[in-house]
């Protein structure tokens, strides 16, 4: 193939922003070619919000316009309340000179509820992004919903990312024949499962099972999961907070097996890190896991959330070392071929350069 010379332009949240969005095209930075520029919208010194949004759309409109170039235009947009004006305004504003393409980062149940009760969120959608000339998702699940809204044009389904920096001093080990540390690593959010977590794990403790449960993240439900675990009163459970560096590392590297009993999601990138630490992981069936998640390979699915299914297959892996040490070896392998940043940073450049050569 020859080379893409055509200008390719990123939207993207500013880099020092917290977020997955920023983290993801942070880490994805190093690996994209020379001819990626990231455009970069959102927080600033300006505390004005609308201010700030009209002087992103300027500054938007310039970068991608200032050369009088062709090119392609890819815009990280989530289906939800914050995105959906503000990115379709983008969309609209990339519509005469570059191919456009979307990538839905977040998806939010609710809100495309709305959109299936509203002609007016339906009228936005058709007019903004579904004129897309590519649109990417996190989740088959979303493909198929696009589908549904009318959408004919390519979709792709991609995943997040690992960095790869966080493996660095990480050295690959077979499992110990015990197992019994568990870890939760995500935001603290009822949303996520991790009361059902807890419950499932303090059944076990409560039956004698030595083992230890390390949760890790902050979030809007800290303080009623603080309350929750010291009614079992037990030291089996053990509340990190927010981790991140070694600290991060250090969670996943001591820990025997992953839980994630999580509602909803796009592609949780907790998952995909502890994957490539080799960990086993029981999960639920939500977002994009089911497209690549492997049962019985990578870890186990959850059938329901209940504390006593999830401690019954917790159980399961804990009477099976073999087992735990097969998926653990299988994991690691699968992440640094489908997750590290070199990889999905490739998978993404052939994306844009397929849509500027009209390969799609």
């Amino acid at each position: 193939m020859s080379e893409i010379k055509a200008n390719k332009f990123i939207l993207v949240p500013r880099l020092d922003n917290p977020g997955g969005v920023a983290n993801y095209y942070s880490v994805l930075k190093p690996f994209l070619d020379k001819n990626c520029t990231y455009v970069y919208r959102g927080k600033s010194s300006e505390k004005n919000k609308i201010w700030r949004f009209i002087t992103d759309y300027i500054h938007f409109y310039k970068s991608a316009y200032k050369d009088g170039n062709s090119g392609v235009i890819l815009i990280s947009s989530s289906l939800g309340y914050g995105g959906f004006v503000r990115d379709g305004i983008f969309s609209l504003l990339s519509t005469k000179k570059h191919k456009r393409i979307i990538f839905f980062r977040g998806w939010n149940p609710s809100f495309e509820k709305k959109i299936n009760n509203s002609r007016i969120l339906r009228f936005w959608l058709q007019k903004t992004f579904l004129k897309a000339d590519h649109i990417i998702v996190l989740s088959s699940e979303f493909k198929k919903k696009l589908s549904d809204w009318g959408y004919t044009g390519q979709i792709s389904t991609e995943t997040t990312v690992v960095d790869e920096k966080l493996l660095n001093d990480f050295k690959f080990r077979e499992r110990k024949s015990e197992v019994k540390n568990l870890l939760f690593l995500s935001r603290i959010e009822k949303a996520k499962g991790i009361f059902e977590a807890v419950d499932a794990v303090s059944l076990l403790l409560k039956q004698g099972r030595d083992i230890q449960l390390t949760i890790a993240g902050n979030g809007a439900a800290m303080d009623n999961l603080k309350e929750h675990i010291y009614n079992f009163d037990t030291d089996g459970i053990t509340l990190k907070g927010y981790v991140e560096g070694e600290d991060k590392m250090n969670c996943l590297i001591s820990a025997d097996l992953f839980l994630f009993p999580s509602y909803h999601e796009g592609m949780p990138n907790s998952v995909l890190e502890a994957i490539a630490f080799g960990l086993p992981v029981l999960t639920t069936r939500v977002g994009g896991i089911p497209d690549f998640f492997e049962d019985g390979k990578m870890g186990l699915f959850l059938d329901n959330r209940e504390p006593e299914h999830i401690a019954e297959k917790i159980e399961y892996l804990l009477g099976r070392p073999e087992l735990m040490k097969e998926m653990s070896e299988y994991n690691y392998n699968y992440a640094k071929e489908h997750f590290y940043a070199s990889k999905v940073a490739a998978r993404l450049e052939k994306i844009i350069d397929d849509v500027v050569e009209e390969r799609v």
